[in-house]
């Protein structure tokens, strides 16, 4: 770290008392809400509707899945190439993992891939590994085909680019991770971001306890969303 990240470290407490959480805490923050600021930063850079900022990419994606409706013993098809955690994710959520082979881009194969589809498998999920963009097209192809939404694992991609648009913004949703080892690094941390405001309105309130931030409330009674579509006080 060098004088300019010292600087902006100093910042944070200096204007807003190193209030980082992304609610509460308003007698100090002095309006600063950072995490809110950074997760509109992503969206206008990456021309997406909705950013989430979590504690890190292996979250991202669980938090991806459950907002795209996996459930316990769906298929989620993924690739042989990949960091342990997008498998984790998987078998944290009970879902079942099917692994297929890699093509000459090292990602998903999208001939292993179709092969691999069966009625259980609700999910595809390619990863770009090591900042190098999967077969989109053939991949975006194969899921509209059969109805299966696709969910890029691109924490190792932030910045790539398929076919002049950012990678995380092709599929159904995108992941990101901001560990010390990534382009950008919040220390730790991760982001999900999505077109689908569905999608984003399930992400934000599962990853924050339920907490629907209902303004009429305050958070010690605020609402809750069931996916039925019912609300409880």
């Amino acid at each position: 770290m060098g004088v300019e990240e010292r600087e902006s470290l100093n910042e944070i407490f200096e204007t807003s008392n190193g209030v980082l959480f992304p609610h509460g805490f308003d007698a100090l923050r002095n309006g600063r809400f950072r995490v809110r600021e950074f997760e509109k930063a992503f969206s206008d850079k990456f021309s997406c509707k909705h950013t989430q900022a979590v504690t890190s990419g292996t979250v991202a994606q669980l938090v991806a899945m459950v907002a795209m409706g996996i459930k316990q013993g769906d298929e989620v098809i993924t690739q042989a190439h990949t960091f342990v955690a997008t498998v984790e994710s998987i078998l944290a959520i009970g879902a079942v993992p099917v692994i297929v082979d890699v093509d000459d881009t090292y990602n998903i194969d999208p001939i292993s891939l179709e092969n691999a589809i069966t009625s259980k498998t609700k999910l595809i999920v390619p990863v770009h590994m090591l900042g190098n963009p999967a077969s989109m097209d053939k991949i975006l192809e194969i899921g509209k085909k059969y109805g299966i939404p696709v969910l890029e694992d691109s924490c190792e991609a932030l910045g790539a680019t398929y076919k002049g648009q950012f990678v995380g913004t092709l599929g159904d949703a995108g992941v990101f991770s901001l560990d010390f080892a990534k382009t950008i690094t919040t220390g730790e941390g991760g982001l999900v971001i999505t077109n689908n405001s569905h999608c984003y309105k399930i992400a934000k309130e599962f990853h924050d306890h339920g907490h629907e931030s209902n303004p009429n409330f305050p958070r010690g009674r605020d609402t809750f969303f069931f996916e039925t579509g019912s609300k409880v006080t």
